[in-house]
């Protein structure tokens, strides 16, 4: 077995004879910077890897929190419940436009007398 890795080393060594690695410094001074400057473009310059389940699950809960936290300060609105009992309306052909009765004579009667609001 060490026969056949030297064998093999030597070989990878044959074969790569020819190539120089000319840009170690360069190497060297991105992976263990020594200036300020240099920590600093190491530090933002990091991949990430940022799990999509976790940050899905999380942005969810935050969203459903917010908006429990606002559906419990808004004020409880029912509806307006008349004590008299629901009365039919009544649609009238004007003009050649249909409206609700009480509707029409309402804006009519603010037209005809400007003082009624």
């Amino acid at each position: 077995m060490e026969q056949e890795q030297s064998h093999l080393k030597q070989q990878l060594e044959r074969e790569l004879s020819g190539l120089q690695f000319s840009q170690q410094e360069e190497v060297v001074r991105r992976t263990h910077p020594t200036t300020v400057r240099g920590r600093l473009r190491a530090f933002w310059n990091k991949e990430l890897e940022l799990p999509i389940i976790l940050l899905g699950t999380v942005f969810a809960l935050l969203l459903t929190a917010a908006f429990l936290y606002h559906a419990a300060r808004q004020p409880k609105s029912e509806p307006a419940v008349s004590s008299e009992a629901p009365q039919q309306r009544e649609l009238i052909e004007t003009g050649g436009s249909i409206y609700w009765k009480d509707e029409f004579e309402r804006r009519l009667a603010r037209y005809e007398d400007p003082d009624q609001g």
